[in-house]
């Protein structure tokens, strides 16, 4: 008996963490669900997904979703898959070319989740630089007009 036979599959539960990166915002945009399907097209190596869990794509509902009670699922991976997890729920934001802080707070969130320091993730969040606070006075024209 293969480990793919004791154990069971997570991948609907995979489909569903991405599909909540999609919705992070509030409002689904066509290619975040393209982007979803495309990348588990990607995981299970097929040209179209079974159709259970494409149904599941498509019957996902944002307001049904436990986003702790998912993330449990993967909670004694090892740290490397745990980040290509985040990684994923990553590539999803990215799909609708924008950057959200809705998105950035569900990565946050999917990380800390699975237990991850945020080392671990960071170059895939938005950190904000605070203002510096300059009084340019003079320096301004001189900035302007190199006076």
């Amino acid at each position: 008996m293969s480990l793919k036979d004791q154990l069971p599959d997570r991948l609907p539960l995979l489909a569903d963490l991405l599909m909540d990166a999609a919705y992070a915002d509030d409002h689904l945009e066509g290619e975040e669900k393209m982007a979803v399907k495309r990348l588990l097209r990607e995981i299970l190596d097929v040209q179209t997904l079974p159709m259970d869990l494409d149904f599941r794509i498509d019957e996902f509902d944002p307001k049904k979703f436990d986003r702790g009670k998912t993330l449990a699922a993967f909670a004694r991976d090892p740290k490397e898959l745990k980040k290509r997890i985040v990684e994923l729920c990553a590539a999803v934001h990215a799909s609708d070319g924008e950057i959200d802080f809705a998105e950035d707070a569900q990565l946050r969130s999917v990380g800390e989740g699975l237990g991850l320091p945020p080392e671990a993730f960071q170059e895939l969040v938005v950190d904000i630089v605070e203002e510096v606070d300059l009084d340019l006075g003079e320096d301004l024209d001189r900035l302007r007009y190199g006076a």
